[in-house]
């Protein structure tokens, strides 16, 4: 039989059958496990999904906001002054005093602004004549008026800024040197009442003109946090300069000026009255405004 004879039919079909059998059996085990392999993955990212990127609504609803616990327990045992100086690398001890420039040029902002306000309508002078006149005076005394107010030109200047540790090393405050030489005057006139043997049988005219012309202090300033409210304390070091001028006329025809006594007696109460509230241990609060209660206002 030749090459080039033709196959026979039934051979051929035969032939095609098993060729075709052979090609599906081959290449169906491929696709089954390529369809199982992306089918793998596709399950794999949906877990991670699920398990770690969600969570239930009835979770979310428990959620507490987490409390704020110490890093480091053996920061309880020290005070918050030494934390605050170590964390602002503040050592009391080697730290050159600060200029406070930029204060001084604040405050005599401020203060000018006050001093312009003042001028207007003797806005100043009507406020401090309702305050003399308004709160309980001696039966003695009679009515006063303001003849002369002023507040001055210059300002304070302060200098020398440091922190200091307080006697109980708890706390610090700020210590100040502080310097102001000015004419800040008040003159009143006002009569002294003679009621024996009867009410107003006689009257003493007296007109003084008061004025501090120097203050020279350490003034301190601390801040001091309780449970309800928190206050910076202002006090002043016991050697302060406090210096005033006062003059004095006494009487109707005959009158007494520049008395020593009662100079004394003026410069002796100011002074007392200065030391009872600002020189230590004795100060004055000002309030700090609470911010939770602010905010809760609002």
């Amino acid at each position: 039989m030749s090459s080039e004879q033709a196959i026979p039919a039934e051979l051929q079909q035969y032939i095609d059958q098993a060729v075709s059998k052979l090609s599906e059996n081959s290449s169906w085990p491929f696709i089954q496990g390529f369809l199982l392999g992306q089918l793998t993955i596709i399950v794999l990212i949906l877990a991670f999904i699920k398990f770690m990127l969600l969570e239930k609504a009835t979770r979310q609803q428990k959620r507490i906001l987490p409390i704020q616990t110490p890093i480091n327990s053996k920061t309880n045992c020290v005070s918050p002054a030494s934390v605050i100086l170590s964390k602002t690398l503040y050592d009391p001890k080697y730290h050159l005093p600060e200029s406070t420039d930029w204060l001084n040029v604040l405050l005599a902002q401020a203060i000018y602004q006050y001093r312009e306000e003042a001028k207007t309508d003797n806005r100043l002078v009507r406020f401090v004549d309702e305050i003399l006149n308004d709160g309980v005076k001696p039966d003695f005394m009679g009515p006063i008026e303001v003849t002369r107010l002023d507040i001055g030109e210059e300002y304070p200047i302060f200098s020398n800024a440091r922190i200091r540790p307080t006697e109980t090393m708890s706390r610090m405050r700020v210590e100040l040197d502080c310097d102001f030489s000015d004419q800040i005057t008040l003159g009143v006139n006002t009569q002294i009442l003679i009621n024996w043997p009867k009410p107003r049988i006689a009257v003493l005219p007296i007109s003084l003109v008061l004025s501090i012309v120097k203050f020279a202090a350490t003034i301190t300033l601390e801040i001091i946090v309780n449970s309800e409210s928190s206050f910076i304390i202002v006090s002043s070091l016991p050697d302060f300069v406090l210096e005033f001028s006062v003059q004095s006329l006494i009487g109707s025809r005959s009158k007494l000026e520049d008395v020593p006594k009662i100079t004394h007696m003026i410069t002796s109460k100011l002074r007392n009255a200065f030391c009872e509230k600002f020189v230590y241990p004795n100060s004055t609060k000002f309030k700090i405004p609470n911010l939770w209660t602010l905010h809760k206002n609002q």
